[in-house]
């Protein structure tokens, strides 16, 4: 009798441990999206919600969870954004932003293999911006500025999960309090139920609502992301070149072909040597393309006993903060990105 053959699937991590980095191999687009797009009843308005889990909790600094009330496509990123402590007091002051996007390790999965939907935007939050948020309130709490947010089963099957957690690691007083004092913060939750990788275009009608939404210097918004969110860092750019004021991505890699395009902005690459999951040559890559295009600013640590986390040094140096806070764009324009006539109302049903 013929054995039925049983076949690997690629985006479901209970039969490929590996799924959530290899669309770093083959790029996936969105997936479950219907063919038309129509605008949705509902008003634009931005109400925080529940996260479904405690994690998010904050007593000294305002850190709210949003669905993206207006895209340019059938879905938008539910996001975390935290507001400097002082935001109130002055309501004729702009505050620089920092966008954070994370890695695909720290993605949500949608509808789980029983049908049931989970909460996963913990995951969006363990490392990074937002950790060094949540460890800030830890600090005012006086208490030692660290976070434990443990992995779920899904993702310890992941070769990242496998390799030294420092999620737990304490974050120094010094960068809690240069990151959550000075800047606002928005964090995109992805959904992998949307396929693999950060939509540029989505991420911009993000950043759309979100200048509209609080007081953002147009002139002060930086980008940053890991893994998965390097790539989008420099993607965003790309789609987007005259918005921002710096770039930062850790362990990432983007298209140097296109460099030109962006070479204006200050940028400041991070990649660990012994990265097994993204090839330090990725963001070599960009930053011999942007110096033969004579990118007046380029920074590249690389880290010599480093594999994929990366992260949790370059987030955990407070040079990084001053070197941001130094920076103000020099081209302006995309203040507006996505056109209002190409904007839909999300229902929040995601």
């Amino acid at each position: 009798m013929t054995q039925p053959i049983t076949r690997r699937q690629p985006d479901d991590p209970e039969t490929n441990p590996n799924s959530l980095h290899d669309f770093h191999q083959a790029k996936r687009g969105a997936k479950n999206v219907p063919p038309n797009v129509m605008a949705l009843p509902g008003e634009n308005v931005s109400i925080p919600k529940d996260p479904g889990h405690p994690y998010a909790q904050t007593k000294h600094i305002k850190f709210d969870f949003y669905d993206q009330r207006t895209s340019n496509a059938a879905f938008g990123y539910e996001h975390f954004v935290s507001l400097p402590p002082k935001y109130d007091e002055d309501t004729s002051q702009q505050w620089p932003l920092i966008l954070f996007l994370h890695g695909a390790g720290e993605s949500q999965r949608g509808v789980g293999r029983d049908g049931v939907r989970r909460n996963d935007s913990f995951l969006s939050i363990r490392h990074g911006i937002p950790k060094v948020i949540l460890c800030y309130d830890k600090l005012k709490s006086n208490e030692t500025p660290a976070i434990n947010i443990d992995f779920p089963i899904f993702v310890k099957r992941s070769k990242q999960a496998k390799q030294a957690d420092k999620s737990v690691e304490s974050v120094p007083p010094e960068v809690c309090t240069l990151l959550a004092e000075n800047f606002i913060t928005v964090t995109p939750s992805l959904n992998m139920e949307w396929g693999y990788g950060w939509n540029a275009s989505v991420l911009s009608a993000l950043l759309d609502e979100i200048v509209e939404r609080y007081r953002v210097d147009l002139d002060r918004i930086h980008v940053t992301g890991f893994s998965m969110g390097g790539y989008g860092t420099w993607e965003l750019a790309l789609h987007t070149p005259h918005r921002f004021a710096t770039l930062m991505p850790i362990c990432g890699g983007g298209d140097h072909l296109r460099v030109s395009h962006i070479k204006h902005i200050p940028q400041w690459i991070h990649h660990g040597d012994l990265d097994d999951i993204i090839p330090v040559q990725a963001s070599q890559k960009m930053a011999r393309a942007l110096e033969h295009a004579d990118a007046p600013e380029v920074k590249f640590s690389r880290y010599p006993e480093l594999r994929h986390d990366s992260w949790t040094e370059a987030y955990n140096n407070p040079e990084v903060y001053r070197w941001m806070l130094q920076h103000k764009r020099t081209v302006t324009g995309d203040e507006e990105a996505v056109p209002a006539e190409n904007k839909v109302v999300l229902s929040g049903e995601l």
